[in-house]
């Protein structure tokens, strides 16, 4: 399939020189200016708890409402990942005067478990995924949105959960920004036929609970370099909250997480389901990216209406969080775009 008529656009580390972000966070002292000067002021606003999702699991949320919003930003987070990973946007949102909402996953963070251990990612059905997302912006966004508009921020695992929502329920969002969004698994060397394969054999029969080859549970091991940031201060930051909070150690995915992922990633490719995405989007695409496979983000900017895929010059999978020549205009570009809709 061509892309060649794609709106298509390159964030380079020269594009550093003219973004200017208001009191932005840089990799020097980053772990001291995020505790002495970011947090005190999400914890000031800051407030938290749960929800009961499908199948009567507890939903951990926090949300951060500002005085006179401009709008609402609802973030939809990666696999084993958990709302402190995203302190530093979450503050530069605020400082940009939106209020912010995310929910922790189930079977991540301090939501319910779902793995034969507590560290394994694992789900019943993909589509829990989506009707808790439903149900949380219909329980405490929206009745928190003062009518202002709502911008998804939706990355990697949370960029698939997001983009079947967007697919299936396409009224809830102005506007939509889809990190590196897991729209096709990279399964590395394993050919992807065979990946699908195997997870359907173990769901089969009643090994869906194993962890898929190569998934291990949760070690505490120090990884970086990292496959998915190229920032070790940003990396040593997250990996210190890690070490201090049990809800936060993540290993594996099981085989029936993998085979519910997969085929929701088939859906979201599906041309009938993306043409029913109309609302403006930014699709930002890591040079470097190995968790997910590129083309897949080229089929959904062709048969979305509106969207653009913005490919980051030598980043990896979370260009929000890397060094500082990629992390400055990705985050003047998000917030551009946000205050364009």
């Amino acid at each position: 399939m061509k892309y060649s008529d794609l709106k298509k656009s390159y964030i380079t580390k020269s594009d550093c020189e003219f973004c200017r972000i208001k009191n932005y966070i840089s990799a020097a002292n980053y772990s001291e200016n995020m505790i002495n000067k970011v947090e005190p002021v999400l914890n000031s606003l800051k407030k938290s708890g749960y929800i009961i999702g499908t199948n009567n699991l507890e939903l951990y949320y926090e949300k951060f409402i500002v005085d006179n919003p401009k709008g609402n930003i609802v973030i939809s987070h990666g696999i084993g990942e958990y709302t402190e990973k995203y302190n530093e946007l979450i503050y530069y949102f605020i400082i940009a005067s939106y209020s912010v909402f995310i929910i922790e996953h189930r079977g991540n963070g301090r939501s319910g478990r779902l793995g034969k251990d507590i560290g394994q990612i694992s789900i019943e059905k993909f589509d829990n995924y989506i009707e808790d997302f439903k149900q949380f912006i219909e329980e405490k966004v929206i009745p928190n949105s003062y009518n202002k508009k709502i911008i998804l921020f939706a990355h990697s695992m949370g960029g698939g959960i997001g983009t079947v929502f967007l697919e299936k329920y396409p009224q809830y969002f102005n506007g939509a920004i889809l990190s590196s969004p897991m729209h096709q698994i990279n399964t590395g060397n394993t050919p992807a036929f065979i990946a699908d394969m195997l997870s359907r054999i173990w769901v089969y029969f009643g090994k869906g609970n194993e962890y898929m080859p190569g998934q291990k549970s949760y070690n505490g091991q120090r990884r970086f370099p990292s496959r998915s940031t190229n920032c070790e201060e940003r990396y040593n930051y997250q990996y210190d909250k890690i070490l201090k909070n049990k809800s936060f150690q993540t290993g594996g995915a099981s085989a029936k997480w993998y085979f519910e992922a997969s085929k929701a990633t088939r859906y979201i490719r599906n041309k009938k389901n993306i043409s029913k995405v109309k609302i403006p989007v930014i699709l930002l695409q890591a040079q470097c990216d190995t968790h997910v496979i590129a083309d897949a983000h080229y089929k959904f900017a062709k048969y979305a209406e509106n969207c653009e895929v913005i490919i980051v010059t030598n980043g990896k999978h979370e260009t929000y969080f890397e060094v500082d020549d990629i992390t400055i205009p990705v985050v003047y570009k998000i917030i551009n775009f946000i205050e364009s809709i």
